[in-house]
Order: C-alpha cells, then structure tokens, then sequence
C-alpha cells in the first residue's frame, strides 16, 4: 500500500515537473519531453490484481520454465530473470530440458534450476541452457490426440507439483501450449504465460520478440562486411537471410548493413527492375551488395527456393544462389552469395534484448503470481503489455507491410525492394 501511494506521488511529482519544463525552459536549450513516454514508464502492465481478491488467488510455489521452437540470443537473460524473481518470492523453478515431449515420458524429464542460473554469465550466453526439442523428440507426442497430450501432460505437471509455466516462443507454439495445458485430471488448470521469441519477428500484437535485434545486429555486419570484399574485387554479393515468410530480419539487417537491393517475400521481384537497379549501382561503384529473404520468389521461377533433409523434410533455402546466378547470367557480372544460416541464431544477445527479456522474464512470474493464464507478455514499444493468447488464435502472423516506416525508409534512400502494390 505504501509502495502504491509512493509511486502515486511521485508520477505526480515528475508531471508538475515537466510542465513547469515545458512552459519555462526554452526548447532551444532542451528539446521537449513526451510526457506519455514518461508516463508509461511508471505504469504497470494490466495484469496486477485488486486488493479485494488477492487472498483467493492459487499459492505459486513452483513454475516450470521451457524454450519452445528454435533458440536465439537472449533466451539465457530471460531464464536468467524468471530464476531470480522467483526466488526472492520464495518460488522453486523447474526446468523442462526438451519441452513438453520430456513430460510425455516416464518419468518426466525436468530438474530444479541452480544457482547458476542466476548468474551474470547468463546475460550473454548465446542459445538456449535449457535446451530446447528436436523433431526426433515429436515422434512419440505427434502419434498423441490433443486430449492425450493434454491428459498425460497435465497428469505429469500435476505429478511435479508445478504450479504454473512460463514459456518462450512464437506464437504458434505458444496456442498449441495452452490448448495442451487445458483440463488437469485433478481438475486444476495450470496457469501458463508466454514471451514472444523469435529472430523472424513475426509474432502479432509485438514490436520486437526476443532474439530479433540481435540477429538484426549479426547479419547487418555481415552484409558490411562483405562489401569490403565486393570492392576489392568488383563483384556483386549476395547474402541470404533467415526470417521464413516475413521479411523484417533481411529489412532491418539490409538497411543496417548498407544493402543496395533487399528483396522480401512480401513483395514480387521486377526481373528487368532489378537487373537494372543492380547495373546502375555496380557502374556508379564498381561493386554491389543485395540482401535476400530466405523465402522470396526466385526470379528465375517465381518458386521458394528449398532442399530436402535426410530424413525427408523440406527446408527454405538457396534463394541468394539462384539470384547471383541470375544477375550473373543476366549481367555478365562476377556474383557470388554467403548463406547467413544459424549464425544469426547463435552468439551473446545485444543489449537491447539483454534488457527486453529480463524486462519480459521479471513481468510473467508477476503475471502468473497475479493469477493470470493464457497470456503473453509484450513489448510495444514504451511499456509492457500482458495480451490474451485468445486474441492471438487468429490472427495472422506478422508481415512488412507497404507503410511500414522501415521499408519506406529503404526506399526513399533508393534501394530496390521488390514491386510495391
């Protein structure tokens, strides 16, 4: 209650403040200052509970922590911060090393988190200390109903004595979670929060998931560094880059690293645009750097470029080949390509998602603690939001669209992004 109050007055405080710097200090001197920034920073996300029913809420005395879908820089920072705001509320975590597959067996497979992973080293381990599920662990859980799943599921958390989960991944994987999460045997619905992550970016109702800045900052070097070598030897170099169907990891990684074109999965390639845009660009400086998704619709055959695993499955890549090879067939031009690959998922986070998901990781165990469920932590921009996954169940991944401010940036500097409706 004092906390309450103090906060209270000093958002007060800090509001005469500002108007009193608006009216009185010239804005030649200091630029103004967004008061609804500021505001928001103080504000907590809408998860808190009234006073009224706090006492009935379910005791939290264990959370089970898992890393769904594939890894990327910050998931430790994130592991990191639920770890250490569970235990100052006394709360034990639990790690689920392969995910839910690991609860299909028997015993389940989980184990009590250490003090080390509270540890500082965690803000900038790379990957995943959890570990996270591979297709191979699927084959027992795919030949399940969804009832079987939820039922042997719900029966080894309940057997673990867990009483909420808290969840990184997309947002695919996280309305498959809740559906699984549904209808305990005992009757107990175990509250579950989630936390956007993904270097594609492409979660709705979030500005940016986990890992998406950080692979932003390795390739955005990449494509820098490339040009380099396209210079010393007047070539054009083309550089693939992860994101599946959304283009925002080759966007922001071309605009960050210099890219001359950028092509996107969202927008068609003009083959005659193209080449001519290249052609300009290589007269102009005697080399050029192209940014690809690996998803774009290859100008050759308007197909995805794929390949196929040994185990049969059917994967994205080998767009950036077949583009130096057409603008080298086109343009008589030495074009070579670099296939970023995992690299963008591996390394130390940067600082920006170092600070996101400990932000994000400190805000689901209030969530869970404050009885929520079925809801995911986010970050919009100026504050943290708490969304509902049923708003989530249908709506499309995200995709850059034509106003978005990004692109529109690319191309106002002049660099080629596809055919825009």
């Amino acid at each position: 209650m004092g906390t309450h109050l103090f906060k209270k007055i000093f958002i007060k405080i800090t509001l005469i403040s500002l108007v009193i710097y608006h009216c009185y200090i010239p804005h030649h001197i200091c630029p103004p200052v967004n008061i609804s920034v500021v505001v928001a920073a103080f504000s907590s996300p809408s998860y808190s509970s009234s006073s009224s029913n706090r006492n009935s809420l379910p005791k939290i005395s264990s959370i089970a922590i898992l890393t769904s879908g594939g890894d990327c820089p910050s998931l430790n920072a994130c592991i990191r911060a639920i770890y250490k705001t569970a235990q100052l509320q006394n709360i034990q975590a639990v790690g689920l090393p392969i995910g839910f597959p690991g609860l299909i067996q028997n015993p389940p497979v989980s184990f009590e988190l250490d003090k080390s992973y509270g540890s500082t080293d965690m803000l900038t381990k790379g990957g995943s200390r959890l570990g996270g599920s591979v297709g191979s662990d699927y084959k027992i859980i795919d030949s399940l109903s969804l009832e079987e799943k939820a039922s042997r599921i719900s029966q080894a958390l309940d057997d673990l004595n867990i009483d909420g989960i808290i969840a990184t991944g997309g947002d695919t994987s996280m309305n498959l979670i809740a559906q699984m999460l549904q209808g305990s045997p005992k009757g107990r619905n175990i509250p579950f929060v989630g936390i956007p992550k993904s270097i594609d970016n492409d979660v709705p109702r979030t500005m940016y998931s986990l890992g998406f800045q950080s692979a932003v900052s390795v390739a955005a070097k990449a494509i820098s560094s490339v040009r380099d070598t396209a210079e010393s030897h007047r070539r054009v170099i083309v550089v693939e880059c992860m994101g599946r169907d959304a283009g925002f990891l080759t966007l922001h990684s071309g605009l960050a690293g210099g890219a001359d074109a950028i092509l996107l999965p969202e927008f068609p390639i003009d083959n005659d645009a193209l080449l001519n845009h290249v052609q300009t660009v290589y007269n102009q400086h005697k080399c050029a750097v192209v940014a690809v998704s690996e998803s774009i619709r290859l100008p050759q055959s308007g197909e995805t470029a794929t390949y196929t695993t040994a185990d049969g499955k059917t994967r994205l890549g080998g767009s950036a080949e077949a583009v130096a090879r057409f603008i080298s067939e086109s343009l008589d031009l030495d074009a070579r390509h670099v296939v970023l690959g995992h690299t963008q998922r591996g390394g130390s986070p940067n600082a920006f998602d170092q600070v996101m998901a400990t932000t994000l990781g400190v805000h689901a165990v209030n969530a869970i603690c404050s009885g929520q469920s079925k809801v995911m932590m986010v970050w919009n921009g100026q504050a943290v939001e708490c969304i509902s996954l049923d708003k989530l169940a249908n709506e499309p991944s995200k995709s850059v669209t034509v106003d978005y401010h990004e692109l529109v940036a690319a191309r106002c500097m002049g660099v080629y992004c596809g055919t825009l409706p």
